[in-house]
């Protein structure tokens, strides 16, 4: 887990949102490799082993899905609109397979939900595993540039995926999904269609005027 994506991760449990705290027992660079987030509020506590974020029930195990595809990773790079630097991408599930040649292209922090067998971590790729029934995520609101989510993602998770995309945002989903309100259509084709965030319109109030005297 990149060092710097533990500031936008949160506990899952269910209280007022909070921030996690390290205790770390091995770091590669700026990737934290072994050790332990903990809540602060509910004293909860999350392991990192090699580099993912143990959230849930979520697993690493069994046969590996699709081979790794370097056209579908430069497929991935512009459709997120990943050129300039900064950031972090959210790619969820099967998706994946194709985040070492990604993370190859740019210079976008990529975190994996549920990432396949066989993926290692660091080196611009960190991730979590999470129920693969979740209906919210342990990540800041707003705090993602764009996500990638595959063809299991159900319309809650796709709800629950909008709420951690920054506006502007892009947004990759399987064609099955509607496109839900809050995002304007981009473009589509016979898999996914893409979609930007659009900003959320600032509440205003009536001020009230006085005239001085």
């Amino acid at each position: 887990m990149f060092i710097e994506l533990i500031d936008v991760l949160r506990c899952p449990n269910a209280h007022e949102e909070s921030w996690l705290v390290l205790a770390s027992r091995r770091i590669d660079g700026r990737d934290v490799m072994e050790g332990v987030l903990g809540c602060p509020v509910c004293a909860a506590e999350f392991p990192i082993t090699e580099g993912v974020v143990r959230f849930g029930n979520g697993s690493r195990s069994g046969t590996a899905g699709p081979l790794a595809n370097e056209e579908d990773a430069l497929r991935l790079a512009a459709l997120l609109d990943l050129a300039s630097p900064g950031g972090y991408a959210m790619i969820t599930g099967s998706l994946g397979k194709d985040a070492p040649h990604l993370a190859a292209l740019t210079d976008v922090q990529l975190l994996l939900v549920n990432p396949p067998p066989g993926i290692g971590m660091g080196t611009g790729l960190s991730g979590f595993t999470i129920n693969p029934n979740w209906t919210t995520l342990p990540l800041a609101p707003s705090s993602s540039r764009a996500i990638a989510l595959d063809d299991t993602t159900t319309p809650d998770q796709l709800l629950a995926a909008l709420d951690v995309v920054r506006p502007s945002g892009r947004v990759l989903a399987p064609v099955a999904l509607s496109v839900p309100d809050g995002v304007a259509e981009l473009a589509r084709d016979g898999r996914q269609w893409l979609a930007e965030r659009r900003a959320t319109p600032r509440a205003s109030g009536i001020i009230p005027l006085e005239r001085r005297k």
